[in-house]
């Protein structure tokens, strides 16, 4: 289920996707609250209504100047019409594998700091058959590979429970099963979180002394999907 701020939002996706499309025929979004009402097929005090809930959401921001709004489609919002892709692909396509390409970057160390913690641990072997190697392997996505990782992180995924310890929250995580040169690996993602174009690589293998990585090295991550 399509979801934001844990609410049932899925609404907002025919919406977005109509501002999305002005945006694409455009070049800009930049409308009245009556031509809003006219596209969506709501009177205007209802399509004020629809604006100002999706900005309270972060779905999108707008400037007010002569009677017309424009409106920018925020990260957020962006999400929201990859989640409903992702739903829709799991839905009708029966296998399906997917690439994304990018290079090895350093991290800060939050990785080791996060795949040690046992409850998370626990979890990757039992959910996802890795034992994980204490840290992360992260890769900085190519540019024209950035839709097709938002594809991917709108899918279900494997959902990897939150938990509290030591006075401390930690959030629930999305992976997704993948390779690379036939490594077993998976991708995480932390649920709630925007889109960013670093993906964290976990394994039960030291993936930079494996394949014999340094910072700036290609690395390709295929992903297999079936129904």
């Amino acid at each position: 289920m399509v979801q934001v701020d844990g609410n049932n939002d899925r609404k907002y996706f025919f919406l977005i996707s109509s501002l999305a499309e002005e945006k694409r025929e455009k070049g800009e979004i930049r409308l009245s609250s009556s031509d809003l009402g006219n596209m969506w097929g709501v009177s205007q005090q209802s399509a004020s209504r629809f604006i100002i809930e999706m900005e309270k959401k972060g779905l999108i921001s707008r400037n007010i100047s002569n009677k017309c709004q424009e409106i920018e489609i925020q990260e957020k919002g962006m999400d929201l019409l990859y989640d409903v892709y992702g739903v829709l692909s799991e839905i009708l396509e029966k296998e399906r594998t997917i690439e994304v390409v990018g290079k090895v970057k350093s991290g800060l160390g939050e990785g080791r700091y996060y795949v040690s913690k046992k409850p998370y641990v626990t979890q990757f072997t039992e959910k996802l058959g890795i034992i994980p190697y204490p840290g992360t392997l992260n890769i900085k996505i190519d540019p024209e590979y950035e839709s097709t990782l938002r594809q991917i992180r709108g899918r279900k995924g494997i959902m990897i429970e939150g938990f509290s310890s030591d006075d401390r929250t930690y959030g629930a995580v999305k992976a997704f099963k993948c390779k690379i040169k036939d490594i077993d690996c998976a991708l995480i993602f932390p649920y709630r979180s925007i889109y960013r174009d670093v993906m964290e690589i976990i394994s039960s293998d030291y993936l930079r002394e494996k394949l014999n990585l340094k910072d700036d090295d290609t690395v390709k991550v295929e992903f297999t999907f079936k129904k």
